[in-house]
């Protein structure tokens, strides 16, 4: 006599040793409606090997209870989803692994830049007192002043002190920078999308910054929105001088 067997879905693995959860779906017509109707039900299903993943969708057989409510095991895996699905877990935790790693390293730099600002400004206090003791304190020790001058002049490259050159580069100045580049570009976009895309004599550098942008063979609106991101993107060189 041959045994009863379906052909299910894995809905459910690893909440039980060597059991998994198998969705069998049938169709049967019913005669109020007239009309087949979709029929669901579970099995609590042995899996002797722990092959079968979320996904796979398999062949179940009919074998002697094992308890009250699991008298069916997997005969059969037909088609192996629940497999790619793991890689798929798999690889998406390495990726946040790495981003994560990323974060941290970064944050390690980022403190680091910052432990070096703040000595580099101490150093920059210290020589400042130093050279107005020099200049105002006859019984200091001048030999000793000049030598740390000189040591934290070297130290940071600086031709002279008080210097007019920029000694120290802080992200706030560059960030400043940006916006007022920003802000420029914003209130002239029109005019910069307009000369770019309407007068003659700018057809080269509209045409090197397409392909540079390969959007050679979009439609003109689509270039334009595209130019325009590149354009208020204040790292970017803007292709027409205000």
């Amino acid at each position: 006599m041959a045994r009863q067997n379906f052909v299910g879905l894995v809905v459910s693995q690893g909440k039980m040793k060597k059991t998994v959860k198998v969705r069998v779906q049938t169709k049967t017509y019913d005669k109020s409606v007239h009309k087949e109707v979709v029929n669901r039900k579970d099995y609590l299903v042995h899996d002797q090997g722990e092959l079968c993943k979320e996904g796979d969708i398999v062949r179940i057989e009919a074998i002697p209870k094992i308890s009250a409510r699991k008298y069916f095991a997997i005969a059969e895996i037909k088609v192996n989803k629940g497999q790619q699905f793991a890689l798929y877990e798999k690889l998406a935790s390495e990726k946040v692994e790495q981003e994560e790693q990323s974060q941290i390293t970064k944050f390690f730099e980022r403190r680091q830049a910052l432990e070096s600002t703040i000595t580099h400004i101490d150093d920059l206090r210290s020589l400042d007192k130093l050279a107005i003791t020099f200049q105002n304190d006859p019984s200091a020790d001048r030999q000793a002043l000049l030598g740390e001058i000189n040591r934290i002049k070297s130290k940071y490259d600086i031709k002279s002190w008080p210097s007019t050159e920029p000694i120290l580069k802080l992200e706030i100045r560059e960030e400043s920078k940006d916006l007022s580049v920003l802000e420029h570009r914003v209130e002239n976009i029109k005019v910069i999308l307009e000369k770019l895309f309407s007068e003659a004599e700018y057809n080269g550098v509209k045409d090197e910054l397409l392909t540079k942008l390969n959007v050679v063979d979009k439609p003109k609106p689509i270039q334009k929105n595209i130019v325009r991101k590149y354009i208020l993107n204040p790292k970017n060189e803007c292709p027409i001088s205000l």
